[in-house]
């Protein structure tokens, strides 16, 4: 297929299978979408010809690149109407989405990467990670902060947050390489496994992490590493 002619037909989702549930203690939503895009060869295609490559900004540990407005589009239009079912409240209006290949060795990682993130400390937006991988790449799971039992980071909650994993970081050492599982300072509340073509969805508050081995060996080939579609929608 030449995606450069690829039309808004050509992206909307064909019979995706939606699971919703909730997780953890605080019962935060998660919604598990297999056969989420019609035609996601084309995803390839266009990440391999398309889309200039650069090194991640912010904390993710590896290489992205933009993906199509097309791509945007229906993802926003799809996961815009799960999400106001669910909450007719929230309007979701606006969408950054990137292809996404982890990169970085486990030695070479910086802290915030060695712990499950937050993407942002609000409840009415949501990210979508969109497996382009298989299993054999690690799913993607969600956490408890063990000293404050937050399962989630809002405004309200951050600065208690922050300063609590400080101190425990201090007492307790610095975590070594990626977090897959229970660790001194997270225990692991859910995960859910990698399957091509199938995307998560879930609040941008959440703390998470993709379930990456600790001896992860990075491959720089989207159709052998780690390769998915990171969307934040709000």
């Amino acid at each position: 297929m030449n995606t450069a002619k690829l039309t808004l037909c050509d992206y909307v989702m064909q019979a995706p299978k939606i699971s919703f549930k909730t997780i953890g203690t605080e019962q935060q939503p998660l919604w598990v979408i297999d056969n989420f895009f019609a035609e996601p060869d084309s995803l390839f295609s266009y990440a391999m010809s398309s889309s200039p490559v650069s090194e991640a900004s912010g904390h993710y540990p590896g290489m992205r690149s933009p993906a199509s407005a097309q791509y945007k589009t229906a993802v926003l239009a799809l996961v815009g109407k799960l999400i106001n079912q669910f909450d007719a409240s929230v309007r979701l209006q606006r969408i950054d989405a990137y292809y996404s290949l982890v990169a970085t060795p486990p030695e070479q990682l910086n802290i915030v990467q060695r712990i499950p993130h937050f993407d942002k400390p609000l409840t009415n937006e949501y990210a979508v990670i969109h497996f382009l991988c298989g299993e054999e790449q690690g799913g993607t799971a969600f956490y408890q902060h063990r000293s404050t039992e937050f399962e989630f980071i809002t405004e309200q909650r951050q600065n208690r947050y922050l300063a609590s994993l400080e101190r425990d970081i201090k007492q307790q050492g610095m975590p070594q390489g990626y977090i897959n599982g229970d660790s001194d300072l997270f225990r692991q509340i859910h995960s859910e496994k990698a399957f091509f073509n199938r995307a998560l969805v879930y609040r941008c508050s959440s703390l998470h992490s993709g379930c990456i081995a600790r001896d992860y060996v990075p491959v720089f080939d989207p159709n052998k590493g780690r390769f998915t579609l990171t969307s934040f929608l709000g």
